[in-house]
């Protein structure tokens, strides 16, 4: 199989390092030019769970026109905003037969996807795989947990079964799965109670679950998210907002995603995480001030940086061990969004 990984940020890398240690053939698509040259020079640097070091050496490209093999599939990493606008340049260099897989965070992503390509050849998907990027050319794999695929609506086909056993030979623990939208969503939850938090304290996971404010916003963000959620008629499982802290917890040496944008001044998924959560309250009259308010701080914070509100914000540095509570946390080495 022909695998291309559209995104090859730090969760994208870290797919693409796996997958190529099978027999596939996998190409990164970054526009990042300086991560992607780093990578053809050195490889890629891969801090592992156990401390080690491993190294991969995989095939970079920064455009849709360096494709030289049409993919049998797309693995879709890139930020939910972009995500329009990286499949429309690939889509044309894909052949027919062509799957495109979203691993995002967020909701409304397999339908940007569908919009450009079609409903047929999507399939959508939620992974707790996580990964940090550090430099150009390096990444620290932040956490194991579960990847489910799964059509956008119907049972798991024979496709979705193929895509899964690719993961598996690459040691993902890898399922198909007949209930695809409640796992986007419940991964949605998870996003919502970590990444704006983390994102405007500058701490880490572990802290969320550790510190008893973080822990307390933490909550409130979630069980207000679980309330438009179940509105709108999906399903979530009962102790989500446990679930929530319990993957803070396990990933407690990671930075969130959301976290790393905001340290080096990139924009944010602010809008499909947080804020979608406020524009679906708003459709039916559910009133969600803890959201809105963290997606108004979050929206400030972005102003100060993209839009010239301030010179330059620091990224801040994170010691090898947490202060405080969190810092039993940090001596796992557990890690993962």
């Amino acid at each position: 199989m022909r695998i291309l990984i559209l995104g090859a940020g730090a969760l994208g890398s870290l797919l693409g390092a796996r997958l190529s240690a099978t027999r596939e053939s996998v190409t990164l698509l970054s526009t990042n030019r300086p991560h992607m040259e780093a990578i053809r020079r050195h490889g890629l640097t891969i801090e592992e769970l156990d401390g080690s070091q491993s190294v991969h050496h995989l095939n970079c490209i920064c455009s849709p026109e360096q494709i030289r093999e049409k993919p049998d599939l797309v693995i879709v990493v890139v930020k939910s905003y972009a995500t329009c606008e990286a499949v429309a340049g690939v889509s044309a260099f894909c052949g027919p037969s062509a799957l495109y897989l979203t691993l995002q965070n967020g909701v409304g992503n397999w339908e940007r996807i569908a919009s450009v390509v079609g409903d047929e050849p999507v399939l959508a998907g939620s992974t707790a795989q996580g990964s940090t990027r550090l430099g150009p050319g390096r990444i620290r794999h932040g956490g194991n947990g579960p990847t489910y695929i799964g059509e956008t609506s119907g049972p798991a086909s024979t496709r979705v079964q193929s895509v899964v056993n690719v993961f598996r030979s690459a040691g993902f623990d890898a399922f198909a799965s007949d209930c695809v939208d409640q796992l986007i969503a419940e991964k949605h939850l998870i996003n919502v109670g970590i990444n704006a938090i983390t994102a405007l304290t500058g701490i880490r996971n572990g802290s969320i679950a550790a510190w008893e404010p973080a822990n307390a916003l933490c909550r409130a963000a979630v069980e207000e998210a679980v309330r438009v959620v179940r509105a709108r008629g999906c399903g979530v499982r009962e102790g989500i907002v446990e679930r929530v802290l319990e993957v803070a917890a396990a990933t407690a040496v990671n930075r969130s995603s959301m976290g790393q944008d905001v340290d080096r001044m990139k924009r944010t998924e602010i809008d499909a995480i947080n804020g979608a959560i406020v524009n679906a309250g708003r459709e039916i009259g559910i009133s969600t001030p803890v959201n809105e308010t963290l997606t108004r701080l979050v929206k400030i914070l972005e102003a100060g940086y993209l839009e010239g509100g301030r010179d330059e914000r620091p990224a801040p540095s994170f010691p090898p061990d947490l202060p405080g509570p969190a810092a039993s946390f940090a001596q796992t080495g557990e890690s993962r969004l």
